[in-house]
């Protein structure tokens, strides 16, 4: 086991463990933010796999995590979602490896898309589907802690759904 695999492993604990907390408030500033600094330690667990793809689709989230929260309340325009999905496509053609490396660009795109909504009850649902996709890519990729991170992140979100979804407490939409 190298230094690389046990150092990628335990920036996959602690940005769960960021994610976690930034779904346990029903707040889009407030999730946006933790959400930048939770894809920043999972760009940096990618890259020390070596999973360039999933690598520069967290780094294309902080930033897209950055400009979406300087609208605040406002409506993003979409011109800025196009730019970020442009991006996505782009970093995700410049590491293809197969398939596989479709798999977190579809999800970050699916997620951006729900984001730049800003239906909080859209943004939970996008994420259970996109944890199914990076559900696969970590076990391709070796990345075990962000495999369990993203199982505790789907039930994350299906929590939060719970709470907040299906009780009809969704006022800050």
């Amino acid at each position: 086991m190298s230094i690389n695999f046990i150092i990628a492993q335990i920036l996959g604990l602690i940005a769960l463990i960021v994610l976690i907390i930034s779904f346990q408030k029903n707040d889009k500033k407030f999730l946006l933010k933790f959400q930048t600094i939770s894809s920043l330690l999972y760009a940096l667990q990618y890259a020390f796999l070596y999973a360039y793809t999933g690598c520069l689709m967290n780094l294309t989230c902080m930033i897209r995590n950055f400009i979406f929260n300087k609208y605040n309340n406002k409506k993003i325009p979409v011109y800025l979602l196009i730019i970020i999905i442009f991006l996505m496509i782009i970093f995700s053609l410049f590491t293809y490896i197969g398939p596989i490396s479709l798999l977190p660009m579809l999800a970050v795109i699916f997620y951006s898309i729900a984001i730049w909504h800003g239906n909080l009850k859209l943004i939970r649902y996008t994420e259970v589907f996109s944890c199914l996709l990076f559900v696969i890519y970590n076990i391709k990729v070796w990345a075990f802690t962000g495999l369990i991170a993203t199982i505790i992140e789907l039930i994350a979100a299906l929590i939060a759904i719970f709470r907040f979804d299906s009780k009809g407490v969704n006022k800050h939409e």
